[in-house]
């Protein structure tokens, strides 16, 4: 074998290297833990699986006990008040609470109940705003503060879409929930 193909040879065994490394990161990275309970909420509130996964990654890497310093829970990091607004107004979506009048803390971090509550919400917020950008906003921001800014002509020209989001925490977030679910659309 002559040099040139020794070379050419150590140079694709490089490569294939590299890429199997680049491809175990995004089969470690984006996990599809709790698939059942995704499969579930897509399925019943007619949300793409890939934005269900990439709101969790992005809100609470997975970990189903997670809580945020402004109150947020479990792995769609959902505050109880907008849990129980989302709970008190379903149409028997949640048959395996119906022995509760009102959900708990503990409720949001058992991870079905966390993943039902987080996509009727997200599915809420789509019929609402009828934008996927916007409503991930919305989920982010608050869905009060989003109406503000489709109000603001700085912020949105015709009142539903953003064609400036004013807080750079939301902005981040959008971009990395949309850098989520371009991997997870490939992955699912």
């Amino acid at each position: 074998m002559t040099y040139a193909k020794k070379v050419l040879l150590c140079f694709a065994v490089a490569i294939l290297f590299l890429l199997a490394l680049v491809l175990s990161y995004f089969f470690i990275s984006f996990k599809t833990e709790f698939d059942d309970c995704v499969t579930l909420a897509s399925n019943q509130f007619g949300v793409d699986k890939s934005l269900i996964f990439s709101i969790i990654k992005a809100e609470s890497k997975f970990n189903k006990n997670a809580k945020s310093q402004k109150g947020a829970i479990g792995l769609m990091q959902v505050k109880l008040s907008t849990a129980n607004f989302m709970f008190e107004n379903n149409d028997n979506e949640f048959e395996f609470l119906s022995n509760k009048a009102l959900l708990l803390e503990y409720d949001l971090l058992d991870p079905k109940t966390n993943i039902m509550i987080g996509t009727k919400y997200i599915k809420y917020l789509l019929d609402k705003f009828d934008d996927v950008d916007v409503s991930i906003c919305a989920y982010n921001a608050g869905e009060t503060v989003v109406r503000d800014w489709l109000q603001n002509k700085e912020y949105s020209k015709d009142g539903k879409t953003l064609l400036k989001i004013p807080y750079a925490e939301t902005d981040r977030y959008l971009n990395k929930v949309k850098f989520n679910q371009f991997f997870y659309k490939k992955i699912l």
